[in-house]
């Protein structure tokens, strides 16, 4: 019963993964997804932290995306540009970036929009706040 449950989380991640199809859009980031889901798993494996699970996994594919960005491809420009967009946390900023940072940009929003939501069905709206100031700070 519990593995159908991983299997189902990995589905979904899976899906969403593919839908920002990195291999294609982003061909210098490495594709970890199913390595860091499974780095989830090793400490959350219990059911009642499926949330979780996908949480921090998908957080982790986009800090990942964004180390590569920083480590590999952008340029001392675009990287300003990029961290500026992230301190500021607003969807029009994306207008400024180029074409691979602007998906990127897109996603982490999408991503902290997700966060927000099922947090904010748990009361704890608050936490994905501390979040966002302690990502801008990196």
């Amino acid at each position: 019963m519990l593995q159908k449950q991983h299997q189902k989380e990995l589905s979904h991640i899976s899906r969403w993964w593919k839908g920002i199809n990195v291999a294609t859009n982003l061909s210098f980031a490495r594709d970890r997804v199913m390595e860091l889901y499974f780095w989830i798993l090793g400490v959350y494996f219990e059911p009642q932290y499926s949330l979780a699970r996908r949480i921090l996994t998908k957080t982790i594919c986009m800090a990942s995306i964004i180390d590569d960005i920083y480590d590999v491809y952008g340029t001392h420009v675009e990287l300003k540009l990029f961290t500026d967009a992230i301190k500021r946390w607003d969807i029009s900023c994306i207008d400024q970036l180029p074409k691979y940072m602007k998906l990127c940009y897109k996603v982490l929003l999408d991503v902290f929009e997700e966060i927000e939501e099922e947090m904010c069905e748990d009361g704890r709206l608050y936490c994905v706040y501390y979040a966002k100031v302690v990502v801008g700070h990196y």
